[in-house]
């Protein structure tokens, strides 16, 4: 039962939050980070049986319908609910200082992350498509709130754009999945396997699901709400949103291929990889590009996590072993990556006000251990060696190089991939580069802070320093010592290409 525990120990926990802020104002911070942490160790405690390759199965009911629900973590499963508990317990912990200045609802927004906690753990551990289905539509829900809760014309707008696409979406999503079950007639993630493969729907049944996911995790062209919802959000919900919640959309797409059609199945129908082949490019690009103009950095953040989820996408569709384990390990690491520059964006918002990247010069002078992490988190995205950015692009790189192993892309599309893989990494370094030189030599702008709240020269507390330490801490580590992240990824590699 411990699937079970580790699900719904968030949704019955943001129950007891409005109680907790009505009692004692700002105390349900410190109770959602105590959640959040007892399930990132409940989800750790799975490992065991995932490393002796055993799948956990639990929570079996049967609503009435003729379809059972219920959860079954495999390691794929387990590695997505192993990185979303982890970062949200981080951003919770982070959450108990940068919200608290907060004088709107911060029960409220407790409440709705820990129910958006639910909804993403709940997709990483659902067994069969009706169960993914309504978690990853609870999560679309749960996270509007978290879009809007500045409550400002524009925080609202974003958020109708948002909720919008997302329901479009999820019917979309919907109409797949009911056909899905009544072509196969099952839809059990590890049971379908190539049902869909001769039948003329085909086709569209593959665009449901890839609309539907391809919203969530902002792939071009469905991408338009991402760069207007993340930045408008708190920074803690704004590192949820584009480190994890993302990859909601991510993951579906890679059960899509791999699980609801089997890849194999495209061999009658390869036009539908190599369209998805050809977005995921243009997604890289047109993310990157974006991102070179913006000049407030959550913004320039937002189109950055557009690109990076192009990359996950394309080590997706790839369908080589190396791709894939590059696809599956930047899911994890990008995680990590983008949870600790929103953080830290967020650090520098909080302790000076400034949001526009000109006036961040010689930020290092003033917050020299923030700086420090986001400096880390940059050259990982970029893709310094020894750093955990780089295994992945290595890795997708790799799998580029053996696209024709298959027998789905041509050599020439494997080096037009891998070129448009390195024109993004410098896209990356004309980017986020002069904010890192600046930051720490170019003179302290002179500037007038927005109201006296805020501090000049003053790096976070221990509760906003302590999770960017971790995260930094993690980009060094897993681009040192990959192993125990390669383990996993090949473990999934293997269970598909058998």
């Amino acid at each position: 039962m411990l699937p079970v525990l580790i699900v719904f120990l968030p949704f019955f926990s943001a129950f007891l939050v409005p109680q907790i802020e009505k009692t004692k104002r700002g105390k349900s911070s410190f109770f959602v980070a105590l959640v959040c942490l007892l399930c990132f160790f409940a989800t750790v405690s799975l490992y065991p049986k995932i490393r002796a390759n055993e799948v956990v199965t639990s929570g079996m009911w049967n609503p009435g319908i003729g379809i059972n629900l219920y959860l079954r973590v495999d390691a794929l499963s387990f590695l997505i609910g192993l990185i979303s508990a982890f970062l949200w317990m981080l951003a919770s912990i982070y959450s108990i200082e940068y919200m608290g200045r907060e004088t709107l609802e911060l029960g409220r927004y407790n409440l709705f992350s820990l129910l958006s906690l639910t909804g993403m753990l709940g997709v990483a551990f659902s067994g069969n498509l009706l169960t993914l289905y309504i978690f990853f539509e609870f999560l679309t829900i749960a996270a509007y709130v978290l879009v809007i809760h500045e409550e400002s014309l524009e925080a609202i707008r974003a958020g109708t754009l948002y909720l919008f696409l997302g329901i479009a979406g999820g019917l979309i999503l919907l109409l797949s999945v009911i056909a899905t079950y009544a072509i196969t007639n099952t839809g059990e993630l590890h049971l379908i396997g190539m049902g869909l493969k001769e039948h003329p729907l085909m086709p569209y049944i593959f665009w449901g699901y890839i609309i539907g996911f391809g919203i969530k995790a902002g792939l071009f062209p469905l991408h338009v709400w991402l760069p207007k919802a993340h930045p408008i959000a708190p920074s803690p919900a704004s590192a949820l949103l584009s480190g994890i919640m993302i990859k909601a959309g991510g993951y579906g797409i890679l059960r899509t291929i791999y699980n609801v059609f089997g890849w194999e199945s495209f061999y009658t129908h390869s036009w539908l990889l190599t369209s998805l082949f050809v977005i995921s490019l243009i997604t890289i690009l047109l993310g990157s590009a974006v991102a070179i103009a913006q000049t407030e950095i959550k913004k320039m953040l937002a189109y950055s996590s557009i690109s990076q989820m192009g990359y996950i996408i394309l080590g997706l569709v790839l369908i080589t072993p190396l791709s894939l384990t590059g696809g599956i390990i930047h899911i994890f690491n990008h995680a990590i990556i983008k949870g600790g520059l929103f953080l830290c964006a967020g650090t520098f918002i909080h302790q000076t006000g400034l949001r526009e990247i000109k006036d961040l010069s010689g930020i290092g002078k003033r917050m020299p251990l923030v700086t420090l992490c986001f400096t880390l988190f940059a050259f990982s995205m970029i893709g310094f060696p020894s750093l955990n950015g780089f295994v992945s692009k290595w890795y997708l790189a790799l799998g580029t190089l053996e696209a024709e192993k298959i027998g789905y892309y041509s050599s020439t599309a494997g080096l037009i991939a891998l070129g448009i893989l390195l024109l993004s990494s410098l896209m990356n370094l004309i980017y986020y580069g002069p904010i890192v030189y600046n930051g720490w030599f170019a003179p302290i702008t002179n500037y007038q802070l927005p109201t006296t709240n805020y501090q000049k020269n003053v790096d976070p507390n221990f509760f906003m320093a302590i999770p960017l330490i971790l995260l930094a801490a993690c980009t060094i580590f897993f681009g040192i010592y990959p192993k125990l992240l390669l383990n996993l990824t090949r473990q999934i590699s293997e269970t598909f290409f058998r």
